[in-house]
């Protein structure tokens, strides 16, 4: 048995996926009760419950021989920080994966991910990257750049709710993008024991702009225009969200480095070590978002 913690978000749902196509057998610990309840429709063993308790962490890892984090206290729903998510409860399911007797931790980190990074959430990430180093567990971290479903599901719902693609900045600097597929693809890989004790940055074979992946967002809604925000008026937005609301500062922040650093990456080098695992373009993975769109069904 597997857990798979943070399993209700875009990316976990893919990594849900993909370890049923596998067939895995796995359960999924989320803090939603509403989540809870469509992965048990769909067949899904789930634990209600936070990473940021050591209980919960216990209870969910319970007779498992191995954990896959995907959680995350990035974002404005998760009701939480990096800090109490991205790191202490990472801390926690690994100290409970060692007391379970589970042998095998992947874990979802990020490209870039180090004590220096200028965003809370790679610095939390890699102090969790750390202790799992160090932990005795067999260990394998993955690295994805900017996962694509993610970022296209903000965007595409914007559109098909105002018809406008928000774009952070001038929109030239290049993003590079990897599907959530192929994510998926690498976690199963570890978990099959090929990636023992090895970190890898994975990405996608494109690294496009914002404004073209934009472009590409408003030709599938079939119509729109793109909107862009200046950066100066995302960093003012995010210092002053920092003070009464810090959640929608991290946000804002990340919006900010999304729209101002150079994001490209060659990721072909690496792909050495992912034998079999897909390296989507960005066209082929918003196709198999299917008839939906960006932001549904993902």
């Amino acid at each position: 048995m597997i857990l798979l913690a943070g399993g209700s978000g875009t990316a976990g749902r893919v990594l849900a996926r993909a370890l049923q196509d596998a067939g895995m057998p796995f359960r999924v610990l989320t803090r939603s009760p509403q989540s809870a309840a469509e992965l048990q429709g769909s067949g899904v063993q789930t634990v209600l419950g936070t990473a940021e308790s050591r209980a919960d962490a216990g209870r969910a890892v319970s007779g498992c021989t191995a954990v896959v984090s995907a959680i995350s206290g990035f974002g404005p729903q998760s009701g939480s920080t990096p800090a109490a998510v991205d790191r202490d409860g990472n801390i926690n399911l690994m100290d409970a994966a060692k007391t379970a007797g589970a042998t095998r931790f992947v874990h979802f980190s990020m490209h870039g991910a180090s004590s220096s990074h200028p965003m809370e959430l790679a610095r939390m990430k890699y102090a969790a990257e750390q202790y799992l180093v160090a932990s005795g567990l067999e260990w394998t971290i993955i690295r994805p750049t900017t996962i694509l479903e993610t970022y296209a599901g903000i965007m595409g719902n914007s559109l098909r709710k105002s018809g406008v693609a928000v774009v952070f900045g001038r929109g030239d600097n290049p993003v590079n993008f990897v599907s959530a597929l192929d994510v998926a693809a690498a976690v199963v890989l570890a978990l099959r024991g090929s990636l023992k004790d090895q970190a890898v940055d994975i990405g996608g074979p494109d690294n496009l702009p914002l404004n073209q992946l934009a472009d590409l967002l408003v030709e599938r809604n079939g119509g729109g225009r793109t909107v862009h925000v200046p950066l100066p008026l995302l960093r003012i937005a995010a210092a002053g969200a920092r003070l009464v609301a810090p959640q929608w500062g991290r946000v804002l922040g990340g919006a900010v480095h999304l729209g101002a650093a150079d994001m490209a990456y060659d990721a072909a080098p690496e792909r050495a070590k992912l034998p079999g695992v897909p390296f989507t373009p960005v066209r082929q993975a918003l196709a198999a978002l299917g008839p939906a769109g960006p932001g549904q069904d993902v």
